[in-house]
């Protein structure tokens, strides 16, 4: 099954970059934004694979909302995201990628039920994997996690409140690090996970668990620290409904999530 998901993830992948591809706005979507052409297609390359598993399935999906195979007896949670990054996408910023969480059904299931996820990097094909009791993957191979992150601080930056932990960060951790808003979420995070930043912030309110799930449940498997800014575990974040994540830290270890905390609380 996880690999008829990868290779779902994979499909979108190629449709992305084998041509150019609508960005005419098709309708308002479930999460509140515009759905574009090609982000309508992305889902329907996705929801094509998982009704081909002849499953019952429970899909909740950035563009389409809950989506349900069957009235009831829902076997599976999907939790997709079939372009992060849109914005990027659409200008040609090759920094885009595709998501799915997945987790057994039963009533108030979690991300802390996610048995697989999967974060394809659209332009370079890199396939970022967990699965239950292996662990992560990338392309297949277990990754060698950095000992020592550099010192970039990812996140989202477009206005002056959510620039505004970004100082008392530097405050706290000693000083500066270098920032970066590249556009995807999902890659950010992953990066984080693996040592390639040192956190990850988010405070605008917009971001929602179809973003977030299977990156968070990858980050974490490599040992990355995250936490909502209210203090609730990530791991209690819903997914059988689009649910936003109001405030989001992530941190390369202990030591650095709990410098990110300080700064949003002060």
């Amino acid at each position: 099954m996880w690999s008829v998901v990868r290779e779902a993830a994979l499909k979108v992948s190629d449709y992305l970059t084998s041509g150019v591809r609508s960005s005419a706005v098709f309708k308002p979507n479930a999460s509140g934004d515009f759905t574009k052409a090609f982000d309508k297609e992305a889902e329907d390359i996705i929801f094509g694979v998982l009704r081909g598993l002849g499953e019952c399935l429970l899909i909740v999906s950035e563009e389409s909302g809950v989506v349900k195979t069957c009235g009831e007896g829902w076997r599976w949670v999907f939790v997709v995201d079939p372009v992060d990054g849109s914005v990027n996408y659409e200008a040609s910023i090759p920094w885009v990628s595709v998501s799915i969480a997945v987790a057994p059904y039963e009533e108030g299931v979690t991300l802390n039920d996610v048995t697989y996820a999967v974060v394809v990097d659209v332009f370079r094909k890199t396939t970022y994997e967990y699965v239950k009791g292996e662990g992560v993957l990338i392309d297949g191979v277990k990754p060698e996690r950095r000992v020592k992150p550099p010192n970039v601080l990812l996140g989202y930056f477009e206005t002056p409140e959510a620039y505004s932990i970004v100082p008392k960060y530097w405050r706290f951790r000693g000083g500066r690090a270098a920032l970066r808003s590249l556009g995807s979420a999902a890659l950010d995070i992953i990066y984080v996970g693996l040592g390639r930043a040192e956190a990850f912030v988010d405070i605008r309110a917009k971001l929602r668990n179809v973003d977030v799930a299977a990156a968070l449940k990858i980050a974490e498997a490599l040992n990355a620290k995250a936490t909502l800014c209210d203090g609730t575990p990530v791991n209690n974040i819903p997914l059988t409904n689009i649910s936003k994540v109001e405030c989001l830290l992530v941190g390369y270890d202990d030591a650095i999530l709990s410098k990110l905390i300080e700064a949003y609380r002060s």
